[in-house]
């Protein structure tokens, strides 16, 4: 019976394929996704207990939002000859301008923080380089760490960093020498991971660069390409999850102070940060709780704490147990949902992502720089959906805000199909 709910995903994502020609659509791309976040931890960490209830909810969550997305589809044609034959120098020069700023402020934000950290710990508290993560995690959890403005904002500027980082890369015709250029924001923000003692930046950073280079990807007649690039986004996708794993690792001894690893126990945290998701939601969404309307102010937690309507805790939510020893605080982005707009009217917001993000999908038959940005929203809200809403983060909301402008002077840039 716990294989339904699965088996509905698989058998939405094939339909909306189908319809829709490509796996990138809304519909698709959120079914094949949630197929997989729904599998890897009953594979992984069959242990964990999970509630069908749950695995219902994001079922039909998904079913609904691959009904909307089949219901704004149409049809479609395009002169492919003439989409490759008006890309705009002057444009294309400005964004890699507009890159190259964003990626010098997002270092010179990292020089500053480490100056920062220097001041503060080295010399207050005569420890040596290594052990700088360990007190910046102990002093963030205690609320205790406070930049100064000029770095806060400076390290924001990563993260679009990353998104034009992605849109450049996914455009193609750079040479290999300026594609090696696009991965710097996402060094950038592993470098602020581990000074930090944090994976959230590497998260954000890996996420905001795969979800701005699959917007470009959008090819409206995949049957008359050679070779399609399913097997280049795995295989890309399979070496980034490997890497995040390694530095997962390195972080997670940074943050302990380098203590000796229990191999066990560092199993159970990795386990528990990559595969307690389900059983977390799958158990919370089945217990009895507040059925109150919060109107969004959970799922954009981020903006609502920026302007004083509410404080966004760190960690956000409390611990619960999904296994004998074992807890975690991570129950997706569906959980935001629930609250704010309770389980019927989440279904029917999944309904309306579907078709407001299939229109985006497909607005114009010849696909501009602009119009990735919007489909970049939705494919990072799907990869982050198994953590919590990526709307928590004024910093994520900053950068498609501020990448806007150099896409906006670029809307006579198309998408170049033969990346």
């Amino acid at each position: 019976m716990i294989s339904f709910p699965i088996i509905l995903i698989a058998i939405s994502a094939t339909i909306s394929k189908h319809i829709t020609k490509t796996w990138l659509s809304p519909g698709a791309f959120f079914s094949i996704c949630w197929a997989f976040f729904l599998i890897a931890p009953m594979i992984f960490a069959s242990e964990y207990e999970i509630d069908i209830f749950g695995l219902w909810f994001i079922s039909i969550f998904n079913m609904a939002l691959v009904a909307g997305s089949i219901i704004a589809y149409h049809p479609y044609s395009y002169d492919k000859n003439g989409i490759n034959n008006v890309l705009i120098e002057e444009n294309h020069k400005m964004v890699n301008s507009f890159f190259l700023i964003f990626t010098l402020i997002g270092f010179v934000g990292i020089c500053l923080l480490l100056q920062f950290a220097s001041d503060i710990y080295i010399s207050d508290y005569n420890v040596n380089w290594m052990a700088i993560p360990n007190l910046i995690a102990i002093d963030r959890y205690s609320d205790n760490v406070n930049y100064p403005t000029l770095i806060k904002y400076s390290l924001y500027f990563i993260y679009p960093a990353n998104l034009l980082g992605g849109i450049l890369y996914g455009k193609g015709q750079q040479s290999k020498i300026l594609n090696f250029f696009l991965f710097i924001p996402l060094f950038e923000a592993i470098l602020l991971g581990i000074i930090e003692g944090a994976r959230t930046s590497i998260l954000l950073g890996l996420v905001l660069f795969i979800s701005a280079w699959l917007s470009t990807f959008i090819i409206r007649d995949f049957s008359n390409k050679p070779k399609r690039p399913y097997l280049k986004i795995i295989f890309i996708l399979s070496v980034i999850l490997i890497s995040f794993t390694f530095f997962f690792i390195l972080i997670q001894w940074l943050r302990q102070g380098m203590d000796t690893i229990i191999v066990d126990l560092l199993i159970d945290r990795i386990r528990a940060y990559f595969f307690g998701y389900l059983a977390a939601f799958s158990q919370w969404i089945s217990s009895d709780h507040s059925i109150d309307i919060f109107g969004g102010l959970i799922t954009f937690a981020g903006p609502f704490n920026f302007v004083g309507i509410m404080e966004r805790p760190l960690g956000f939510y409390e611990s619960i147990s999904i296994g004998e020893g074992v807890s975690t605080n991570i129950f997706t982005a569906f959980r935001g949902l629930t609250i704010d707009f309770t389980i019927p009217g989440s279904i029917i917001l999944a309904f309306l992502i579907g078709f407001v993000f299939q229109f985006f999908f497909q607005k114009n038959s010849q696909i501009r720089l602009l119009n990735t940005l919007p489909l970049s929203i939705f494919y990072a809200f799907t990869l982050y959906s198994p953590l919590i809403s990526i709307f928590h983060y004024n910093s994520i909301l900053f950068s498609w805000f501020i990448v806007s402008i150099p896409l906006i002077f670029s809307k006579y840039e198309f998408v170049d199909y033969n990346s």
